[in-house]
């Protein structure tokens, strides 16, 4: 005699039975779509991931072609030709991939840096802009403050300048990175235009950030340097 057990278990199977053979073709339907879509799933991995390779080789043939252009004679044919080629290659790439990518935004800034060389400062300037505005949560953003900075210092618009050294400091921080070389920056500016006062304001606090030690601040080159201007006004 059965056991109740073994009674229920074949009652289980022969319902089963019957609804796999009464549902089959959609079983068998629904089996195939799960496949495509994991075939599909597998595909579309591997082109994110190919497109990603693509783009970062991309990026090591400019870096490539950018050293190259840099020893070349910017009066020469050559130099020119090089360019020319190297820009198409940076803007096919930075369309593809966005400036919010690495490959994208690194592009752009092999464009800044080469414009920058050429003392193009204004494009420079709003390549830069466009990279810290897409990067603003990456390294780059305060890297590309501080050279459009640079470049409006070669403008000579020292408002800009003054503002964007100000921006590296208010949004990354006092000890960020960059805010020691933003602060001397702002301090070398104001002595320039004879703004002793103020010059001497953002010296002494960057040589309390980064020079006094019960501070805890970490030495800097730029808060030594803050500290002879400092002398010279006790002078």
């Amino acid at each position: 005699m059965m056991d109740i057990d073994t009674t229920k278990n074949k009652k289980v199977e022969d319902k089963l039975n019957s609804f796999i053979g009464r549902n089959s073709k959609v079983i068998l339907a629904i089996g195939i779509v799960l496949v495509v879509i994991i075939i599909a799933l597998c595909i579309a991995v591997a082109t994110i991931q190919n497109t990603a390779n693509s783009r970062f080789n991309a990026v090591a043939g400019l870096e490539s072609q950018y050293n190259t252009i840099l020893q070349m004679d910017p009066e020469s044919a050559e130099y020119t030709e090089n360019t020319v080629s190297f820009t198409a290659s940076a803007e096919e790439l930075i369309a593809s991939a966005g400036l919010d990518s690495y490959p994208g935004a690194k592009a752009m800034y092999l464009l800044a840096d080469l414009a920058y060389r050429d003392q193009d400062y204004q494009t420079a300037a709003d390549y830069y802009e466009q990279i810290a505005q897409a990067q603003s949560e990456t390294y780059l953003a305060p890297l590309c403050l501080m050279n459009e900075a640079a470049c409006y210092e070669n403008l000579q618009d020292n408002a800009t300048a003054l503002d964007l050294y100000r921006t590296v400091v208010d949004t990354y921080g006092e000890d960020g990175a960059y805010a020691p070389k933003a602060m001397f920056s702002i301090g070398r500016i104001y002595d320039a235009q004879g703004e002793t006062a103020l010059a001497q304001a953002e010296f002494e606090t960057l040589t309390g950030l980064y020079l006094v030690p019960e501070n805890g601040g970490a030495p800097s080159e730029y808060a030594r340097m803050a500290e002879a201007y400092l002398i010279n006004y006790a002078d």
